[in-house]
């Protein structure tokens, strides 16, 4: 559906989750939901299915194939590799990392999966279905994955040196571009939410272990 009314929309509930997030930190969990809250109610509204909105049960493990290279990449190697390397050689980098991490670093892993769950698929929610998804029939597919992971990049913003800073803004940009490409090739949101899931609970699990 390309109509200009779903563009201003995506451009205006994007904006204010944004700036909401930058300019009201302290309230930024109240503003990463309003972009969940829209796909909900836009999704009743304009009688959308839930398979327009990227949750495919049922195609889950035929998605998954298709992508699996990208999908062990980002599910198993990225994140662990990187904390590694910064562990060794940056760390600098890492306790910035972990500095703008959402959850206390003595939470227990019972508690943590479920947070970072809900957390990361309303995440993959606003930046692949709702950006990506809905900038790509107007900017083309290349341009819609670049607009959203920097947006996504951007929305992970935390104050330090300039260098440390843009280095992990850059990382996850990089990520995002590589959730945005499994997305893009078969609209499965289920499929990028797992990988994102595993990355980020191998990540914590090397940094906690090592």
């Amino acid at each position: 559906m390309k109509t200009r009314s779903i563009l201003l929309e995506t451009i205006l509930v994007t904006a204010i989750t944004l700036l909401g997030m930058w300019f009201l930190p302290a309230a930024k969990t109240l503003f990463a939901l309003i972009p969940v809250a829209y796909l909900l109610i836009e999704r009743r509204v304009r009688k959308r299915t839930w398979s327009d909105l990227g949750f495919k049960q049922s195609n889950f493990w035929a998605d998954s194939r298709a992508n699996w290279v990208l999908f062990v990449l980002l599910g198993f190697v990225i994140q662990p590799a990187t904390a590694l390397v910064a562990r060794a050689y940056f760390p600098v980098f890492l306790e910035h990392v972990q500095a703008r991490l959402p959850f206390d670093a003595g939470i227990s892993w019972g508690m943590l999966l479920p947070l970072l769950s809900m957390s990361l698929l309303g995440e993959e929610m606003t930046y692949r279905t709702l950006i990506q998804g809905r900038l790509a029939p107007f900017v083309g597919v290349p341009a819609a994955i670049g607009i959203a992971s920097l947006l996504f990049g951007l929305a992970h913003f935390a104050p330090g040196p300039a260098f440390i800073v843009a280095a992990d803004i850059g990382l996850i940009v990089i990520d995002s571009i590589l959730y945005g490409m499994i997305f893009a090739r078969r609209n499965n949101l289920w499929v990028v939410w797992l990988a994102h899931l595993l990355g980020d609970i191998f990540g914590l699990l090397v940094l906690s272990l090592v």
